[in-house]
């Protein structure tokens, strides 16, 4: 009996670590991304870039263009890229909003939003199409790993 216990304690401490070994190098690792965003070929600094996976499996990717319109993606750590694979591209864009230093986290929430409002009422830098922000509706797709730069020009 004593036998019986030391196996059954043997697989199940087998079993508990088999998800921990397996997440452990032996899948696919994040290949570096970068590319440029423009629209009617002008750079759009401050847009999100999201490599939304075809398949389920898949992890996202996002990135966020800067005053070239450049970017990298990152999927676990900064700038790392994204995993190999089919992707559509989501690009959205929201104007940053600048508001004043708060006192705990809630309250810069109500300034950013009571910013974002009044934001509102202004004509934003960039409009982006609004098939580009729905990854069932966007038409950019990509294949990681690219040949090379990704070149984005949104008419």
């Amino acid at each position: 009996m004593k036998t019986k216990r030391v196996d059954w304690a043997r697989s199940l401490t087998a079993l508990a670590l088999a998800p921990l070994l397996v997440g452990c190098g032996g899948g696919p690792r994040p290949v570096k991304v970068s590319g440029t965003v423009t629209l009617n070929g002008q750079p759009v600094e401050g847009a999100m870039v999201q490599f939304v996976p075809v398949k389920d499996d898949g992890r996202p990717a996002t990135g966020i263009t800067n005053a070239g319109g450049g970017f990298s993606l990152t999927t676990v750590e900064n700038h790392d890229g994204a995993l190999p694979g089919q992707y559509k591209v989501v690009i959205t864009y929201k104007p940053a909003v600048e508001t004043g230093p708060a006192q705990n986290t809630e309250q810069g929430m109500r300034q950013a939003m009571k910013a974002q409002a009044q934001q509102k009422k202004g004509q934003p830098k960039y409009v982006i199409p609004p098939a580009y922000s729905d990854p069932a509706r966007t038409p950019v797709a990509q294949t990681v790993p690219a040949p090379g730069p990704i070149k984005i020009d949104i008419k």
